[in-house]
């Protein structure tokens, strides 16, 4: 594979910015009262094969001054929302939940994170509060498994909306 030649390097930056700079200098693709082409060209129209540079297309000469920018995957802008989208309602404040239930809830998530603690920091924990805690896991865990409903209804599936 050969090299490139510096002064061909340089010949083919000079010309990638001066494409640039009059693609900034050109009318707005999108503002209707452009005089001018209809529809964008291509970005290889009128553009001779370049010499002898693998993978490069670029003219000698810059475009032509009245000629529109070509659209690109980032001049997309996005549809406006609708006005009839869902807006969820207000959830409940966080005190109004039922006592017995989250004081369950508690004892079942706690109790077993009390223990853990008790067993790193408080080696010397009274045998009173460790059998404390290990009864209060099991009444909250039964409270919760009574909680659960009885029978499942025949034609429903689990899923909800």
């Amino acid at each position: 594979m050969s090299e490139r030649e510096p002064s061909q390097d340089d010949a083919v930056w000079q010309d990638l910015v001066a494409r640039l700079e009059s693609a900034e200098a050109a009318p707005d693709p999108q503002d209707k009262d452009t005089p001018g082409q209809d529809k964008p060209r291509p970005a290889d129209a009128g553009n001779p094969p370049s010499s002898g540079l693998p993978g490069a297309n670029f003219a000698a000469e810059s475009p032509p001054k009245d000629a529109l920018p070509v659209a690109g995957p980032r001049d997309y802008f996005a549809a406006e929302p609708e006005d009839d989208e869902f807006v969820p309602p207000e959830p409940a404040p966080l005190g109004t939940g039922e006592p017995l239930l989250v004081l369950a809830w508690c004892g079942a998530v706690g109790g077993p994170i009390a223990l853990l603690l008790m067993a790193m920091f408080w080696r010397s924990a009274p045998f009173a509060a460790v059998v404390g805690l290990i009864v209060m896991i099991i009444a909250a865990g039964a409270y919760l498994v009574s909680r659960l409903p009885g029978e499942r209804d025949s034609g429903d599936d689990g899923a909800q909306v």
